[in-house]
């Protein structure tokens, strides 16, 4: 074969049953689909396969699965020509639709949290969520583990279970402490080389920025030995039926020579694009925080809507990726 699935073409075709069926019963695990189901062709002896080409590919199965067949099977469509065959006349975006069941899955997902919220709060725990109604909107496209291991060399984060795209609460600790290092480096530049540092060991500077002490950054994200006492918890997505959820984006590398082998720098060099997944501008999230001391979640909570504001979260945020609106 010269194209296709790493399967034989029998089974390769009743996979893409499978998959079509999937869609229709709103069941389709959309990262197992994009990470494991990759479509492939050969060009110049050399395998290649791109994220733009399996989007494309999943909504030429909803539409017509017997001419992605046909397209497979077709011994004139070879190296970039099927490329452009599955790519041509198709939006390159992945809708809500495209998604599980939101009712069957997705909330089930969201109540599980809810409760888990509410049995903190019944334990002792102040839970503050952002905002605390409805999402906090994305004012562009928003990239999670963009870096991650793939065979496309480009990565979007989805949940294991759920197929969701989300932002892990590990992500929204960091840049909550990555920004708030800073605000502290920023307003007291003769510490500014300590900051982090004692952060990690816990020793108190004794400065504060804004009504937020060191100390309370210390108790917030807690020291190499000492646990925090905020508990991040992962921003959900607020899905909208009318609009597109995942869009193809693309950046292009201009000396990829340089970057790769040393070489030097030049406008002789091929602008090599790179097409990757990100979550498109406008999507809402839902952020949520508990911790033990309600002043502590309070003032995590007025450092985190800065983070998002001002430092952005995930990858490309020096390209405008992962900023939110201003918040109110």
């Amino acid at each position: 074969m010269n194209k296709g699935f790493f399967v034989p073409q029998e089974i390769a075709e009743k996979l893409i049953d499978v998959v079509n069926a999937a869609m229709k019963n709103r069941e389709l695990n959309l990262g197992l689909f994009l990470d494991k189901y990759v479509l492939w062709w050969k060009e110049r002896d050399k395998l290649m396969c791109d994220p733009g080409v399996q989007i494309a590919f999943l909504r030429k199965i909803e539409s017509n699965p017997q001419d992605v067949k046909n397209k497979i099977k077709d011994i004139n469509l070879r190296g970039r020509k099927f490329r452009e065959a599955i790519l041509r006349n198709e939006r390159l975006s992945i809708p809500e639709k495209a998604f599980p069941s939101l009712n069957k899955y997705y909330e089930p997902y969201r109540k599980r949290i809810r409760y888990l919220i509410k049995i903190l709060s019944q334990t002792g725990f102040h839970a503050k969520f952002l905002p605390k109604n409805g999402g906090l909107s994305l004012n562009w496209r928003l990239i999670i583990n963009l870096g991650a291991t793939s065979v496309y060399e480009t990565s979007l984060l989805f949940h294991r279970n759920y197929s969701i795209p989300y932002i892990p609460g590990s992500a929204v600790k960091g840049v909550t402490r990555h920004w708030a290092i800073q605000k502290f480096a920023e307003a007291h530049q003769k510490s500014a080389g300590k900051i982090a540092v004692s952060l990690e060991k816990g020793e108190d500077l004794e400065i504060s920025v804004d009504g937020i002490t060191f100390r309370d950054i210390i108790d917030i994200f807690g020291t190499l030995d000492k646990k925090g006492e905020v508990i991040f918890l992962d921003a959900l997505p607020i899905f909208d039926e009318n609009k597109d959820f995942i869009i193809l984006d693309i950046m292009n590398v201009h000396y990829r020579p340089y970057y790769e082998k040393s070489e030097v720098p030049g406008d002789w060099h091929s602008p090599t694009p790179i097409f990757f997944l990100a979550i498109e501008k406008g999507t809402k999230f839902k952020f949520a925080l508990a911790s033990r001391s309600e002043d502590l979640v309070e003032k995590t909570a007025s450092l985190l809507k800065e983070a998002l504001v001002n430092f952005g979260i995930g990858a490309k945020s020096s390209s405008g990726y992962g900023y939110f609106k201003i918040l109110k």
